[in-house]
């Protein structure tokens, strides 16, 4: 699996310079880890679960599916740290590894362009969370994966590129063809539902 972001000047690991990883506090982590320190994937763990669990959540719409992926996606994590660089930020590179076992599993379970499962709403303003759950399950999974990474990751349109291993016009078209997408598809669940 290739890392997002890797230029020429990307620096490896266990070449890092302590100044380097200073401001990185992940990038020390993961250096410690790799190296087999426990607590320190563990401190990785703790540190992004909960935004990984949401990128998952937001691509399949399935709570339980959602905790498989998050699972699956530090279990290979730690299988690979050794091809995290350090050339882009540890959670960009986690978020690439969510999004890739998130396709796998739609993949193998053959429902990458139908709806999947909506999960029940959450407690206040969970009318809407469902709505918008709803919507977000109706869309194609490519339309999913970069409103997800756009909105509930806040990265830029250059990192969801790299990410992906998209051109940068591309990401910017499809986010434009996801949003009306998603446009008309919470449209169709208000008018559902009223």
């Amino acid at each position: 699996m290739a890392s997002p972001g890797m230029g020429t000047e990307a620096v490896r690991l266990g070449e890092a310079r302590p100044a380097q990883l200073a401001g990185d506090g992940d990038a020390a982590l993961a250096i410690r880890a790799r190296a087999g320190d426990g607590e320190a994937f563990e401190q990785l763990y703790l540190r992004h679960r909960d935004q990984v669990y949401t990128l998952c959540l937001n691509l399949c719409a399935d709570r339980e599916q959602a905790q498989d992926l998050l699972q699956e996606t530090f279990v290979r994590a730690y299988r690979g740290l050794r091809t995290f660089r350090g050339g882009a930020q540890f959670a960009t590179w986690l978020y690439r590894v969510a999004v890739n076992v998130s396709r796998d599993a739609a993949r193998k379970q053959r429902v990458r362009e139908r709806p999947l499962p909506v999960a029940a709403p959450e407690a206040g303003g969970g009318d809407m969370v469902h709505q918008v759950r709803d919507a977000l399950s109706r869309l194609r999974a490519d339309h999913r994966t970069v409103l997800a990474l756009r909105y509930t990751r806040s990265l830029s349109y250059q990192e969801i590129a790299d990410l992906l291993g998209w051109s940068l016009p591309k990401v910017k078209v499809t986010i434009h063809r996801a949003k009306q997408a998603f446009k008309a598809a919470y449209l169709g669940v208000g008018e559902e539902a009223g």
